[in-house]
This record gives C-alpha cells, structure tokens and sequence, in this order.
C-alpha cells in the first residue's frame, strides 16, 4: 500500500480524495434518504447510481494511469464531474420542501427537519469536495510519478 502511495502524483492522490468523498456522500444521502423525515419518502435513486458509476470510472483512472490516452482519462474527467453534479443537483431538489419547512416557515421547522437538513448541508459538501478535487486533478494532469 505504501508503495503505491509513493508512486503516485499529486492528481492521483486527489482523484484518491475524491473517491472518497464521493463515498461518504453516497453513504450520507443513503442515511439521509431513509431515516428521519425523510424515511416515509420514496428513494431516488439516481444519485446513488451517477455516484457509483463516477466512483467506478475514478477508480479505473487511477488503475489505468500510463495505459491508457490521456484523452480517454479526460473525458473520464468530465463524465465523472457531470455524474457527480447531477447526484448533488438530485441531493438538494429532493431536500427543497425540508429546507423550505426549516427555514422559511416558522411554524413547521422541527429539530428533525433541522437534523435532516444538516445531514443534507454535509452530503452536499462531500459532493462539491469531490467535485472540486476530480477538477483541480485535471489540471494538474501527473497522475504518477514514473509518467512524470
């Protein structure tokens, strides 16, 4: 494990970041999505599959580092930025009425709502850390250090 570490660049060890981020949102919006206020509301699935499969394709870069064209590792890049903005786009829209409730209508905020809701804040951040870490990756574009 250690060597692989040290073979890796500084954009493999943030697409490394992302996936796991990008893991712990999947397992919030999980959590999130079936206790508390939101337990007697259907599950979305859609951003648990955008977030696998852009999880996927973060792995297959890292696996696939110096095998593959760089054009394939960037269009990987922009797929898995896409999925992942469409699963926090999914994440907010189906906590608007929560968010609404809590801050927008006195009479209906409850500690749930507002559990719920923080739970949802921190899920989101996930998302946009990954997002965040998957972008700078490409920029940076040395993903090991013996393809540097």
């Amino acid at each position: 494990m250690m060597n692989w570490i040290k073979k890796q660049g500084v954009a493999g060890l943030l697409l490394a970041v992302a996936a796991i981020c990008a893991i712990v949102a999947v397992i919030i919006y999980g959590v999130n999505s079936t206790t508390g206020v939101m337990q007697n509301v259907e599950l979305d699935a859609a951003p648990i599959v955008y977030s696998i499969i852009a999880i996927v394709l973060v792995v297959a870069m890292i696996a696939v580092t110096g095998k593959v064209p760089q054009w394939v590792i960037s269009a990987a890049m922009v797929a898995v930025v896409v999925l992942l903005t469409l699963s926090i786009g999914d994440f907010i829209y189906n906590r608007t009425d929560v968010a609404g409730n809590q801050w927008f209508i006195p009479d209906l905020d409850t500690p749930e709502q507002g559990a719920c809701l923080s739970q949802a804040i921190v899920g989101v951040v996930f998302y946009a850390l990954s997002v965040v870490a998957v972008v700078v990756a490409a920029f940076i574009g040395k993903f090991s250090k013996e393809n540097a």
